[in-house]
């Protein structure tokens, strides 16, 4: 026996390097082969088989119907094969999934080995017994085993010389077709499968057709679109006569466009709503019904909107989707309606918005500018613009009609108007008309309109091609015009021109109430003018001297710069009065007013008649210096006047005395000290023997920090001749 297995080991030990199971059992079903394929699938060493009869570990092959059959073997029969289909396995072994591998197992005879065979002869053993099983390693006529006779002649088979011819080992070669049988098992679910679709389909368009003579006499009845549309061959399958009438082609040349039906059909911009529709189709119910509202081309090349209900009409075994059934209605008419309520609502709310924003001020320049602002962005044109015309043109007159753009909204690359005058270029008979019934003009194309050369000129010049014009009208007078322009040719929308004749009449409105406002304004200065106005000198009255003295004293407090007060007072004005008499004296004051305003040049600067014959002069942010210069350059502009005066005690002229003073104001004292301080100074002036300049000198370190002024010298700059220097600015 061990001779035997060292024999066994030493001929047969060539198959641990095959790929394949290969397991030699003696007549008594003793192991004395164990490869280690075998080892690996079984997980069983090959030290715990050798020896031990195989029914030991697999008790199956102990029955009958295996013993019979290795019987057969161990008596030199032909090789005999255990087939998939009906064993499944022989030597039961765990493949990868889990589940037991399937095996094609062959049997074959093999002599009791003596001196035994050379090793390449088990290999050729191997390769012979392999190439007994079918290509496919599936019997042809399943369910039964097959068994192949010897075609060597002598009596050993595959070239092995027995000792004894009645003594036969039994070689069990096992090949794992698992992977195989699983792969021929799904090909063959896959083709069942197939062949039942095709079977379904070809029910279904039997059925179809079957009852289609007595479905088209309905569907040709009703007024919708009736279609079928094949998921899978992605084309209409049917669709009813009513193609001829709502779209202009006859069923058949729908059918015959297949795949191109939505492409060549589809309003572009609704290609991909169309295809997001069909997709929803994957997870649509049954009887769930899907609407949209796409557009298709009529064979006149008209885009008319349809309203589809699709529902799925037919699945696959698995429940897809294959088909669906859909009915379409024209609802053009509709879709016009709709879309004339919309642009009515559009123009309505627009209108509101522009309106609300016109009237939202008072001012006529922002009227004027939110209108062409609002007006451009609504239009998305070019160019925007109001012309108003001249006083003369709003009636008929004789003179040619001109306008000037008064407001303009522009694009950046446009050249703007903005300014121009626009001679005769709106006057002509349709203007007139225009003008008694407010129509509206709208030019598509200037080059195809029929217009004067200079109104063609003047549009090339700024490069426009449309426009549209709107006349403003206030009552009977044409006010100007509204115009918008356009670089390149453009077909004015209906809705456009009923935008701007209603926006028109509101913006005449809006315009009147502005002017009237701007009246109002005017009147109201007027008002406060004549309320801060000495009427008979034209200069401020005493109230505005003295808000303005309060506003300056409070500010150069701030700013702790200095403030300076000239007062003036016309010298023996009652002799004056006397001897020329009131409205000469009147003309005596109106004169010297006029010089000592002339005399005073700086904007900030007030001149006011203080009271009577009396006058003063308010200098901010003026030191004495400059004050001083301003008193003198008075003196120099009534002396430069030369108004006789026979009761003057000083002069044959008229004179002045003045009287000047210089404060930095301080924050807590009032603006009266440096009044005082000037009448001060004026009264002294008066004394000293009139026509000079008496300055009032303050401590500019006490007047800095509040305001007061001390008594100081008083300075005479009285001189005889009227040389005087012309004053500066301090």
């Amino acid at each position: 026996m061990i001779e035997e297995s060292k024999t066994i080991e030493e001929k047969f030990g060539v198959l641990d390097s095959v790929p394949v199971g290969a397991c030699l059992l003696r007549d008594d079903f003793v192991v004395l082969f164990w490869n280690t394929c075998l080892e690996d699938w079984t997980k069983i060493p090959r030290e715990q088989m050798l020896g031990t009869k195989i029914t030991t570990h697999f008790p199956h092959l102990s029955q009958l119907k295996y013993a019979n059959r290795f019987q057969q073997i161990f008596a030199g029969g032909p090789p005999t094969i255990f087939s998939s289909q009906i064993h499944k396995h022989l030597i039961p072994a765990t493949w990868q999934d889990g589940q037991q591998r399937i095996q094609q197992t062959t049997v074959t005879a093999v002599p009791a080995l003596s001196l035994g065979p050379a090793a390449w002869e088990i290999v050729g053993l191997i390769r012979s017994t392999v190439e007994l099983e079918p290509k496919a390693t599936v019997p042809e006529a399943e369910g039964f085993d097959r068994a192949e006779p010897s075609t060597s002649q002598s009596s050993a088979p595959y070239g092995f010389v027995a000792s004894n011819l009645q003594s036969f080992y039994a070689l069990l070669v096992i090949q794992d077709v698992t992977d195989l049988t699983h792969r021929i098992q799904a090909y063959r679910t896959m083709r069942d499968q197939a062949l039942e679709e095709v079977k379904v389909r070809q029910r279904v368009e039997e059925e179809l057709r079957e009852s289609q003579h007595f479905i088209q006499q309905i569907a040709d009845a009703a007024p919708y679109l009736l279609y079928i549309y094949d998921f899978t061959q992605q084309r209409n399958v049917y669709v009813n006569g009513q193609a001829s009438k709502l779209l202009g082609y006859t069923p058949e040349e729908i059918l015959q466009m297949q795949t191109a039906l939505y492409s060549g059909l589809v309003y572009p911009e609704d290609l991909e709503r169309v295809s997001a529709h069909l997709q929803k189709f994957t997870s649509a119910l049954d009887g769930h019904i899907l609407e949209l509202d796409y557009r298709l081309k009529h064979r006149s090349d008209e885009w008319r909107w349809f309203r589809c209900r699709d529902q799925v009409f037919a699945r696959t075994a698995s429940g897809e989707p294959t088909q669906i059934f859909g009915t379409a209605q024209d609802i053009t008419e509709y879709k016009r309606a709709e879309e004339a309520l919309r642009q009515q609502n559009e123009r309505e709310l627009l209108m509101a918005t522009i309106t609300q924003h016109i009237r939202q001020s008072l001012d006529l320049g922002e009227v004027l500018s939110t209108t062409v602002n609002e007006v451009r962005q609504f239009l998305q044109a070019d160019r925007v613009m109001i012309v108003r015309f001249n006083p003369c043109t709003g009636s008929l007159c004789a003179t040619p009609a001109t306008g000037a753009v008064t407001v303009e909204s522009v694009a950046p690359n446009c050249r703007p108007m903005l300014g121009e005058t626009l001679e005769n270029f709106c006057y002509d008979e349709f203007y007139l008309e225009a003008y008694q019934h407010r129509a509206i003009r709208p030019i598509a194309d200037v080059s195809a309109a029929d217009l004067r050369q200079d109104q063609i000129d003047l549009l090339a010049e700024f490069e426009v091609r449309a426009y549209l014009v709107v006349p403003l009208v206030q009552g009977e007078d044409l006010w100007g015009l509204l115009m918008a322009h356009q670089c390149s040719p453009r077909q004015w929308m209906q809705l456009e021109v009923e935008l701007l004749s209603n926006l028109a009449a509101q913006l005449a409105i809006a315009i009147k109430q502005a002017e009237l406002y701007q009246q109002l304004q005017a009147a109201n200065l007027k008002l406060e003018r004549l309320a801060t106005l000495d009427e008979l000198t034209q200069l401020a009255n005493r109230r505005r001297f003295d808000q303005y003295l309060e506003m300056e004293w409070r500010r150069q407090a701030r700013e702790q710069t200095p403030l300076s007060l000239i007062l003036c007072d016309i010298d023996s004005f009652k002799s004056y009065n006397d001897t020329y008499g009131h409205p000469g004296g009147d003309e005596c004051l109106r004169q010297v007013a006029g010089a000592i305003g002339n005399a005073v040049s700086r904007p900030a600067d007030l001149v006011a008649r203080y009271g009577g014959e009396e006058f003063a002069v308010i200098l901010p942010n003026t030191a004495i210096g400059g004050a001083i210069l301003v008193a003198e350059h008075i003196q120099l502009k009534i002396a430069a006047l030369q108004l006789p005066h026979a009761g003057s005690q000083v002069s044959q002229y008229v004179t002045v005395s003045l009287g000047v003073a210089s404060i930095v104001p301080g924050a807590e004292s009032p603006a009266s000290i440096l009044i005082a301080a000037a009448d001060r100074a004026l009264y002294q002036a008066k004394d000293a023997g009139r026509d000079r300049i008496q300055v009032y000198h303050a401590d500019s370190a006490t007047a800095k920090t509040n305001g007061t002024a001390p008594p100081v010298r008083p300075v005479d700059l009285y001189r005889p001749n009227t040389n005087f220097p012309s004053p500066t600015s301090a």
